[in-house]
């Protein structure tokens, strides 16, 4: 027998498949496409009119011949630029894609067909829908069911669109296993689905979820790798909302495990500096400082013994309070006792009323009304004093009882006044020693309870900062237990996650097992039989495989590999496994180096499926594949060859029959 390589050997024949026992009918296909000059069914209106059927589809532009002399700066663009990616692009339009081409593109169809319409008909299973997308601006799509393209159009239909749109949701969506994407946390959608099934030809076929390229400017919904890869398996059989919640919560742990392990260094590390930090402020050795509960018990111990101190100085504070208040009333006194004395010492200096020189024998008048002496009489006193005056006796008593000096001499009134001056002097300068020793003394008792209460109000704000600093450390220590702790529980919980998303996967080994013999099936046709192939999934990511003698890769058979899963994923749904939808449009699928005989088979692997079909009937499924290589010779004719051929050399064999 013989066998076939990536250098073109012949390869055997496909394997016999028995008849399918799955859907009769594709969930989504399309009958016809309509381009249109106006929204008008008049033949003046048509620009171009595809009939598609059920089976292998190909659009093709053939290059220029063979065999004509080719020279440089002679020639014409034939099977490129003639509308192939733009048939494909309606396509995607009309079944719900926001845009039938690039921005660019868009602009050169409406400028040349400002009232322009793309109109089909599709079959939702066997209900057939007439949609309508306009290519301008202002005017809205509709969609209409039980009606002909050209009743829809006599019609005026519209709305209906978003129904349309539900109805592919409803028929393709809604039987699927999963019902949310798990990374997106969104409704899996038909537009996730139309992105995988009809691959943007910008995208090269360079990955099997690589379906959109932002060069193709498509605004298809935008997902990550893995929720592509969840689109993929949830349509193959592959998994379900139950795995698919249980690979969230597992991505979701793994978020947090990832900021727990992020987080225990820097919390262990702030726990460090604070208990060092105190550590110094308290005096302990660094043996001490990472003894855990040996800490705290210094720490405790070290504040406990300074409260105490501060206790022990509160205590003093009522006595050294009373004594400077005794110090302040002592103080007060001997200022009073230095004021006194000071007054004293004024009114003694004072000046004295002036008295007239003495005389021998001095007389005074001593007038006798009332006992008291109003005038002087012309009587010495000293004469008066010794004769015993009784006038001088009543009147020397009044002055003693009134606290007045009697009247002396003048020699006696100036030795009695200096006599009372020293006295005067003496007696101050004694009150004023008395008054700065006691006011000393008061100030020093004062300074020094100052300086207690001063001493306590530090110490309770340096207690209260270690307290503080205290709390801190502790609840850094709490938060990296707590974090410890969490972290723990959540690699046990990944463990379960992991466990349990094994053997939910387990549980879909069987569709596992249909999708790599498939996949093995498809290669092996395109490749040979000599060829190993198998689809794995790995950290929940389909993986291709295909070994001779070793593993094979490169662009040409990545090429090959994802058309063959594309194929395989097909069969299946075709045979009731799976929830393909029936339909496959592949774009210019030749790619890179791929050997032009391998490209062959893969037409010829589209006609082995569509033979299968139970006879007389129309196949289960629409593949549409447009080409600028020759398909097989057998498939360059109806009904698998759509009309026209495309040729870019000349406006009308373009697309939309003109040049844009």
């Amino acid at each position: 027998m013989t066998q076939l390589d990536l250098f073109g050997l012949e390869a055997p024949p496909p394997p016999p498949l028995s008849a399918p026992k799955g859907r009769p009918d594709p969930l989504v296909w399309v009958s016809e496409l309509h381009f249109l000059r106006d929204f008008d069914a008049s033949e003046a209106s048509l620009l171009r009119k595809i009939r598609l059927r059920r089976g292998l589809n190909v659009l093709w532009a053939p290059p220029a011949p063979e065999g004509l002399e080719n020279r440089l700066g002679d020639g014409q663009i034939t099977g490129h630029t003639a509308g192939k990616t733009t048939f494909c692009r309606m396509i995607r339009y009309l079944l719900g894609e926001q845009r039938f081409g690039t921005a660019r593109a868009q602009e050169r169809i409406r400028d040349a067909l400002p009232n322009g319409w793309i109109v089909g008909e599709v079959f939702i299973r066997s209900d057939r829908w007439v949609v309508g997308r306009p290519f301008g601006f202002g005017t809205h799509s509709f969609a209409v069911q039980g009606m002909t393209v050209a009743e829809a159009l006599a019609e005026r239909g519209r709305g209906g669109y978003q129904e349309f749109v539900a109805a592919l949701g409803r028929e393709v969506i809604d039987p699927v296993a999963v019902t949310e994407l798990p990374h997106a946390h969104a409704p899996m959608m038909w537009e996730h689905v139309l992105a995988w099934i009809t691959r943007d030809q910008e995208a090269r076929f360079a990955g099997l979820v690589e379906w959109r390229d932002p060069s193709s400017e498509s605004e298809s919904p935008r997902i990550v790798m893995d929720d592509r890869h969840v689109v993929l398996r949830a349509l193959c059989g592959l998994m379900s909302d139950e795995e698919g919640e249980a690979q969230r919560q597992f991505e979701d742990l793994t978020h947090e495990k990832q900021g727990l392990d992020e987080a225990a260094p820097r919390l262990l590390d702030r726990v460090a500096e604070d208990r060092k930090r105190l550590a110094t402020l308290l005096g302990i050795e660094d043996s001490a400082v990472d003894a855990g509960p040996l800490f705290a018990m210094h720490f405790r111990e070290r504040v406990t013994n300074r409260r105490r101190a501060i206790e022990d100085i509160e205590r003093g504070l009522d006595e050294a309070a009373a004594a400077v208040d005794h110090a302040e009333a002592q103080a007060r006194a001997a200022a009073e006792a230095s004021g006194a004395c000071t007054q004293r010492l004024r009114e003694i200096e004072a000046p004295q009323p002036e008295r007239k020189p003495p005389r021998t024998r001095e007389t005074r008048v001593v007038a006798t009304s009332n006992d008291a002496p109003t005038n002087v009489c012309g009587v010495p006193i000293d004469v008066a004093r010794a004769k015993g005056c009784k006038l001088f006796a009543a009147y020397e008593k009044k002055a003693t009882e009134t606290n007045e000096a009697p009247p002396s001499s003048t020699k006696e009134d100036a030795a009695a006044l200096a006599a009372a001056l020293e006295e005067a002097r003496g007696a101050l300068e004694e009150a004023r020693d008395e008054q700065r020793a006691v006011e000393a003394a008061h100030a020093q008792k004062r300074a020094e309870l100052a300086a207690r209460r001063e001493r306590i109000a530090s110490e309770r704000v340096a207690i209260e900062e270690l307290e503080r600093l205290y709390g801190y450390m502790a609840k850094g220590e709490q938060q990296a237990q707590q974090n410890s702790e969490r972290l723990a529980k959540v690699v046990e919980l990944l463990k379960a996650s992991m466990e349990r998303q094994g053997a939910l996967q387990r549980q879909r080994e069987d569709a596992r097992g249909r999708i790599s013999d498939r996949f093995r099936t498809v290669v092996r046709a395109l490749l040979g039989e000599h060829v190993e192939a198998k689809t794995l999934v790995k950290n929940r990511r389909i993986e291709l495989y295909v070994e001779d003698r070793g593993e094979r890769d490169g662009a040409a058979m990545e090429t090959i590999k994802l058309l063959a899963f594309d194929l395989a994923a097909l069969e299946l749904g075709m045979d009731g496994h799976g929830a393909s939808p029936g339909m496959l449009v592949h774009d210019g699928p030749r790619e890179a180096d791929m050997d032009g005989r391998i490209y062959e088979r893969l037409f010829l692997y589209a006609k082995h499926i569509e033979d299968r079909s139970t006879s007389g009937m129309p196949a289960p499924f629409q593949y549409i594949v447009t080409t600028t290589a020759p398909p097989p010779k057998e498939m360059q004719k109806a009904p698998y060859l759509l009309e026209p051929l495309l040729d870019a050399s000349r406006p009308e064999g373009r697309l939309l029959g003109m040049d844009l």
